[in-house]
């Protein structure tokens, strides 16, 4: 089973909300899938003509978020 943890060492699991980088800005996004070196991030709350924006990143680039955090972000931004 592979294992990946975030910039603060906590272990991230398929369905877990993070923060990471996208651009110049930061983007909430789920797990959905965890692969031998990366894990594959959907972003949330937006989506663009062709469905949700979907990315790799490196486990020690995101952070783990919360369930409050996401809550408040989700509801602000609706």
């Amino acid at each position: 089973m592979i294992e990946h943890k975030d910039k603060l060492d906590r272990i991230l699991k398929v369905g877990d909300c993070v923060t990471t980088a996208a651009g110049n800005s930061l983007m909430i996004a789920r797990v959905i899938k965890i692969m031998p070196k990366m894990i594959k991030v959907v972003q949330i709350g937006k989506k663009t003509r062709w469905g949700a924006y979907e990315t790799n990143k490196y486990p020690s680039d995101v952070i783990k978020l919360d369930s409050p955090d996401v809550t408040i972000y989700l509801l602000k931004n609706e």
